[in-house]
């Protein structure tokens, strides 16, 4: 059965434009393999991430590549359900940034940081962060 992850997680530095790329090549090749798709975000240090996929995978995704990645700290796992349907088939990792958040937003939604609180995303905060990664998908679907 198809399990979806959510987290947010802050960044240890700032991450410049090489690192991401370096990021998403590995997080592109590994999901491949593994049978998993999803959406990053990064913005003020912070990492807004949801993976899909066998829960198997995710989960070994999540609990043994991403949990031990030193260049982030402070993980919050923020949802983790099963779905019925992919939300980004055939999008390995799927990116976004400062520049892509405000676009899809209409500049609504200024930082990641909005999202993160003590209990996790609140129902509003996770329609928005759904609605966010599924806005960037289609419209990598339209212009592939």
């Amino acid at each position: 059965m198809l399990y979806q992850l959510a987290y947010i997680s802050r960044s240890r530095s700032p991450l410049d434009q090489t690192t991401l790329n370096d990021i998403l090549e590995v997080s592109r090749h590994n999901n491949a393999r593994d049978g998993i798709t999803g959406v990053l975000m990064y913005h003020d240090e912070l990492f807004f991430q949801v993976l899909e996929g066998p829960r198997p995978e995710v989960d070994k995704c999540y609990f043994d590549r991403i949990c031990h990645d030193p260049r982030h700290t402070s993980l919050s796992l923020t949802w983790c359900d099963f779905a019925e349907s992919r939300a980004f088939s055939g999008w390995e990792m799927g990116y976004a940034g400062p520049d892509e958040i405000g676009q899809y937003t209409k500049n609504s939604f200024h930082s990641l940081d909005q999202m993160k609180s003590d209990d996790g995303l609140n129902g509003a905060n996770k329609e928005i962060a759904l609605m966010l990664a599924k806005a960037m998908y289609e419209d990598f679907q339209r212009n592939r």
